[in-house]
């Protein structure tokens, strides 16, 4: 190296740095939330800025957070094409999209890995009327159509990493359930489990494990010592279960943001449906669990079929009264008609009264007498005639007059 000018040798050190650049892979940790005012799609645009086809490790240990940029995020991975991806701790939601457009995904041996459905913040407060209370469960409906999509496209993109079907990713999703990185890797969400440097039980972090309960994750599983024997187990469990509520108890009183509390004013006809007495809520707002989501679908349902069948009987109420519309002009034209025959039947009040006219009307008038066939009438009595009369008919005097 001593024959190149200094001009050379900083030359060959550029070139140097440059290619050490290009070996080392760039690392990303991705430890908080996801989205803007933390780990948002531009930072991570930001961090792959220059790397190429360069290999980048992300190191993610996050509870997720806004799906549109973990969707961003995911696509960023795939168009880069040589990411790695790896999980520690508790890695649950959004986080595990992004883990998705990852090439390889690695997971520490001690971690838990948790996918569901899509959630919405659900927030309504005040008096309401019917109508607003309708209003409200429209919106509701609008909401739970948006968010059943959603479901449906992120479980297909679990499925094309899984290659489990469908059914079973939305049944894995509805479940919530927390999987060790062996559970995670059965799925086929995680390709390679590690054992890390240094082994942390996350489940002592009780702090940690306060969090997610706080943030309405399911509670992790605890491991049972394998060297106890089962009645051990079970009473060291039982200490561990008073130790547990007392710190998470702790923990609310500390964080009384979290807190839930009863609310103050309370909506009577939606506690009925969701059959509580009351709802419970934090500062944040109020969430509404599965079930209860069911229970205003149901009840949705039910208040559509009320509005079909009211709907039907406003259609034959409507068509009765124009029934009775009609009967009652005929009946006035026929009234009209009898009043026109004569003044006694006109003023009677009702229709016994005119029958009464008219019968007397009748009565009042002498009868006359039936024909009779010829063989049944008396014999005509000659004196009677007049024969004068008919000899001076026009006819009877032509006749004589040819005879």
């Amino acid at each position: 190296m001593g024959g190149l000018c200094p001009f050379g040798r900083s030359f060959y050190a550029l070139n140097l740095l440059k290619t050490k650049q290009v070996m080392s892979a760039k690392i990303i940790v991705i430890d908080g939330y996801i989205g803007p005012y933390g780990y948002s799609k531009q930072f991570i645009r930001n961090e792959l800025a220059g790397q190429s086809k360069n290999p980048v490790t992300i190191k993610i240990s996050s509870l997720g957070g806004s799906v549109d940029d973990a969707l961003n995020i995911f696509d960023q991975f795939i168009e880069h094409g040589n990411v790695t991806a790896e999980l520690s701790a508790f890695v649950a939601s959004s986080a595990t999209l992004v883990s998705l457009g990852a090439k390889t995904v690695r997971m520490n041996e001690n971690s838990f890995y948790l996918i569901h459905k899509a959630m919405n913040w659900v927030d309504e407060w005040g008096t309401m009327n019917e109508d607003e209370i309708e209003s409200l469960i429209a919106k509701l409906e609008a909401q739970k159509q948006q968010l059943a999509k959603i479901t449906l496209q992120l479980a297909k993109m679990y499925v094309k990493k899984t290659c489990k079907t469908l059914d079973e990713i939305i049944t894995l999703m509805k479940q919530e359930t927390w999987l060790t990185a062996e559970e995670a890797k059965t799925w086929g969400f995680v390709d390679e489990v590690f054992a890390p440097d240094v082994a942390v039980n996350y489940l002592d972090n009780l702090q940690m494990v306060a969090m997610i309960t706080s943030n309405d994750f399911p509670e992790p599983p605890r491991k049972i010592h394998q060297n106890k024997t089962s009645a051990q187990a079970v009473d060291e469990d039982s200490f561990f279960d008073r130790i547990w509520n007392r710190m998470l108890n702790k923990q609310k009183d500390i964080n009384p943001k979290n807190k839930k509390i009863e609310m103050k004013k309370q909506f009577i006809h939606l506690n009925s449906t969701l059959s509580v007495e009351a709802l419970e809520s934090t500062e944040e707002g109020v969430f509404l669990n599965e079930v209860q989501l069911r229970l205003i679908e149901e009840r949705l349902e039910a208040n559509q079929q009320l509005v079909v069948e009211r709907d039907s009987a406003i259609r034959e109420r409507d068509t009765a009264t124009s029934n009775l519309g009609t009967a009652q002009a005929n009946l006035a034209s026929a009234y009209n008609s009898f009043n026109a025959i004569d003044p006694t039947i006109a003023t009677a009040a009702t229709p016994e009264a005119k029958v009464a006219a008219v019968r007397a009307l009748l009565s009042a008038r002498p009868g006359t007498a039936p024909i009779q066939s010829l063989e049944e009438q008396d014999e005509i009595a000659t004196d009677e005639v007049d024969w004068e009369a008919i000899n001076n008919l026009e006819h009877n005097k032509q006749v004589d007059k040819n005879s």
